[in-house]
């Protein structure tokens, strides 16, 4: 029995061609586009199986507004939309392989694919993001956990790319390094570092891109609302690397790899899938790619959903687009949606 998916992608600032040649790739399951209108307020799409998420939250790099982004989504989901394993994108992701072949990976019946690494049981995560995870962003404790943890790596260039996301290593060398690594390690108590993290709740840090089965949703979200949680990890740089495989490795233990294979990522972003990177992803296990040019006629784009996903045109033809809905008509957009598995014709037109 082919699985139900469910497609969520965080939308902001990308091109609304972007998102609506991503969304007809997944076809014929259901993308769920969470949109800050705010950032772009004109935003139509055109693909058939999009449905936009009401209300959506604010959002931003390094924005708690995107984990709220997304929870509020992932809410959204289980209450109007039947799916068995649902998917997080971004609108520079792609398919890396036909539609058929990550159908068949999903109902192999792993809860969840993601990665994480054990925040307390690696010595370079430690290091690294550790005073991210047990410090707020801001304080004087986080500014001098960070300057230890650049003393500790000093001029070391050595780097280690996993997970979804990338770690300095081959720190610690001399005295001074060492005590910094020392500053670092008494911060990871809870008693000193003053955060949640312990037996209870083991830190773990990765990349955001997860998939999982609609029980382990249905665990993220009540995980968000237990007492304490958005408003610990809505104090942290970039929360989501630490809240989401945290979360994850506690509700599915056991699991499946990351479903994506994400560019090496420059200083503090993944970088940009370009033509040359074409033979390593032919050969990577991932089902998705991210990052691609926010451009639907890159000739990346175009050779990937050709060649690896098996889309024939894969930009598709311009639809003639019809009447504009009036913004006051947001509401009335969703409600046409229908229930889950309905769509809007064929080439009409979504906006909110």
């Amino acid at each position: 029995m082919q699985p139900r998916i469910a497609f969520l992608v965080m939308s902001a600032v990308s091109r609304p061609q972007t998102v609506d040649q991503l969304a007809r790739s997944l076809v014929p399951h259901t993308v769920l586009v969470h949109h800050d209108f705010s950032q772009s307020p004109d935003f139509p799409l055109t693909s058939p199986n999009v449905r936009f998420v009401p209300e959506p939250r604010r959002t931003g790099w390094a924005h708690f507004g995107f984990i709220e982004g997304i929870f509020h989504s992932l809410q959204y989901a289980l209450s109007h939309l039947a799916f068995d394993y649902l998917q997080l994108l971004s609108p520079t992701c792609l398919p890396l392989k036909p539609m058929a072949r990550f159908e068949a990976h999903v109902a192999e019946g792993q809860l969840a694919h993601f990665d994480g690494i054990d925040l307390l049981a690696d010595r370079d995560a430690l290091m690294n993001v550790g005073y991210r995870a047990f410090t707020p962003e801001g304080s004087w404790r986080h500014r001098l956990a960070r300057r230890a943890s650049d003393i500790y790596f000093g001029g070391s260039t050595a780097r280690r790319d996993e997970a979804g996301i990338w770690l300095r290593s081959g720190g610690g060398r001399g005295v001074v390094s060492r005590a910094m690594g020392g500053v670092i390690q008494t911060l990871s108590r809870p008693s000193i570092g003053r955060h949640p993290f312990g037996s209870g709740l083991h830190p773990y840090y990765g990349s955001a891109w997860f998939g999982a089965r609609r029980e382990v949703v249905a665990g993220m979200v009540e995980f968000f609302d237990r007492p304490g949680v958005r408003d610990y990890f809505s104090r942290l740089r970039i929360a989501e690397e630490f809240l989401l495989p945290t979360m994850l490795a506690e509700l599915a233990p056991v699991h499946g790899p990351l479903n994506h294979a994400v560019k090496r990522f420059e200083g503090a972003h993944a970088g940009w899938y370009t033509e040359a990177d074409l033979e390593s992803l032919r050969g990577t296990h991932a089902f998705f790619g991210r990052k691609f040019p926010d451009d639907p006629a890159a000739p990346v784009r175009v050779r990937v959903l050709r060649e690896l996903a098996g889309i024939s045109t894969p930009w598709g033809a311009r639809p003639r687009v019809p009447a504009r809905i009036p913004a006051a008509a947001h509401e009335a957009v969703h409600d046409a949606a229908g229930q889950p598995g309905d769509f809007a014709p064929s080439g009409g037109l979504l906006r909110p």
